[in-house]
């Protein structure tokens, strides 16, 4: 054969060899890196009412059916026995008191409408009982969420949790946020982690809010570049792996009302989804 032949099909076939190899990494990649989020935002003002206290453990009830007891207990912290996890004290109880809750849901799909992910999402207001030198309130946001993959996609179970998270902004300095939980990095494998939150009063009638939760798999942090104290301030909390099964998440700031109205939020919470 032609040496000039034999070199001329030994280029073609390096060529569609590296062709081959791209498109490998290509396909490749894309199988495994294709995400989906969903979002959603919504704002509370200052006298905008959610749900009654009878709604909300009504609602708590629905997502310990769909999620179980360990996800959804700390939902309910004004009662004592949800308060400290699993060695109740009453005399240890926070001296709060129910205002009221909001709740969302969201979805992830594919291009062609397929459910990838699904999560609740619900933030509860809680004041507290005692004001300060100053006389001025103190309240407390607690976030929830569980999210879940779904099993039956098109594909087989295909999808995974990557990321979700629930965000609180207060729109202006009417509003401090003086302290949130968690507030470091933590990590886990089907690890019990606990979440603390020291409020600044101390007392015969105020302690620490503690609550022990699984962390199936990830980290639980707060979310980089979306906290910050002082006027107007912002926490989120934040849910990062690559998990298939349901994980759940807490967090907790506290607000400081320089008036009586306070400022209004901004409440934003995000689920993202992989496919394989």
């Amino acid at each position: 054969m032609n040496p000039k032949r034999i070199f001329g099909i030994c280029v073609l076939f390096a060529a569609l060899l590296v062709v081959g190899v791209a498109f490998a990494l290509v396909v490749g990649a894309e199988a495994v890196l294709s995400t989906s989020t969903a979002q959603e935002t919504l704002r509370i003002a200052p006298n905008s009412s959610g749900m009654s206290e009878d709604e909300f453990m009504a609602y708590a009830g629905r997502m310990e059916q769909k999620y179980g007891p360990e996800a959804v207990s700390a939902l309910r912290l004004h009662i004592p026995y949800e308060t400290q996890g699993s060695s109740p004290e009453p005399a240890m109880t926070p001296n709060i008191r129910y205002v009221s809750a909001w709740n969302g849901s969201l979805e992830v799909r594919t291009d062609d409408g397929v459910v990838l992910a699904s999560s609740d999402n619900a933030l509860v207001l809680y004041a507290l009982d005692l004001t300060d030198e100053e006389g001025r309130e103190h309240y407390y946001w607690w976030q929830w969420g569980a999210a879940q993959n779904h099993k039956d996609t098109w594909m087989g179970d295909a999808s995974n949790l990557r990321n979700f998270w629930s965000r609180v902004a207060f729109e202006n300095s009417s509003s401090t946020l003086l302290f949130y939980a968690p507030d470091s990095d933590m990590r886990g494998i089907e690890n019990t982690v606990t979440l603390r939150f020291g409020p600044e009063f101390s007392g015969p009638d105020c302690r620490s809010i503690s609550k022990e939760f699984v962390l199936h798999q990830g980290k639980i942090r707060p979310k980089p570049g979306e906290c910050r104290v002082g006027g107007a301030g912002k926490y989120a909390v934040d849910w990062v792996g690559n998990y298939e099964g349901t994980q759940s998440i807490y967090g907790i700031c506290e607000e400081r009302r320089e008036d009586s109205v306070g400022s209004a939020i901004l409440w934003t919470y995000s689920l993202t989804a992989g496919q394989f």
